[in-house]
Parts: structure tokens; sequence; C-alpha cells
């Protein structure tokens, strides 16, 4: 089977910049629904810091759409653009690990496992107080 969702793309987002990770996820995507993306901040660096996870398969062209001027998709005409460029100009692909002041990603094979990435992005999950008595 041959596709073209060769890359596995993980991406966190600092808490501060879920709104704007959201728009974001919606000019890039494929669908009207990807401005719900990056729901809740499961995850922390050992500082404390709170971070929204989305790893998902993605195509050659994610990098390059990243890049570029964004436009408002035709599944998305009212996407807001100014919040979208906001989180585009936080983008630190393969760049090192998660920090409050970026959005991090990690973009690899699509074969790569998405726990690594987190791994590899300094994240462990949040334990509620619940889960930990």
């Amino acid at each position: 089977m041959t596709t073209a969702y060769i890359h596995r793309t993980t991406v966190s987002v600092p808490v501060a910049h879920l709104a704007d990770a959201n728009q974001l996820a919606l000019c890039l995507g494929e669908s009207s629904a990807d401005d719900q993306t990056f729901g809740m901040a499961r995850y922390q660096d050992t500082s404390g810091n709170l971070y929204a996870i989305c790893s998902t398969v993605a195509k050659p062209v994610f990098q390059e759409l990243a890049s570029q001027p964004l436009q408002a998709p035709a599944h998305a005409p009212d996407a807001d653009l100014d919040a979208a460029s906001r989180a585009q100009a936080l983008l630190a692909i393969n760049a090192g690990p998660a920090t409050p002041d970026r959005i991090a990603v990690i973009l690899g094979d699509r074969l790569e496992s998405a726990m690594d990435h987190i791994a590899a992005l300094g994240l462990v999950t949040v334990v509620s107080e619940e889960e930990a008595t």
C-alpha cells in the first residue's frame, strides 16, 4: 500500500498559545474541524510548563506549507489568519525540546513512535492527583 502521508508530525503547544495554534492547524489542515486539534494540556516539561500535543501523519508538503504566507483554506474561509500567523512565527521544526515560548515540532518518518517524539520534546504526561492516589 502506498500513502501520501509519509511523515509523523508531533506538535507541542504551550497552553498560552493554544487558540493561535488551533487556527494554524485549521489553515494547514484538511478539515473545518482542525480548529479543535489542540485540546487539554496533558503534558509538562521538567519546569512544570503545560503543553497540548497532537501527533499525526502528514504529507511532505507540511513543512513547506508551514513556512509560507498563510491563506484561509476553502474548508475554513473565515480562519483567523492573524492568530494563525502568530502561531506560525513560533514554529520550531526539529529544533530541540519544547519550551513555553515556541511551538516545537518533531517531523520524522510516519512509522516513528509518537511517544518517542514526545520524549524527545522533553515532555511527560501530567499525572492528576486522582491518578497519583
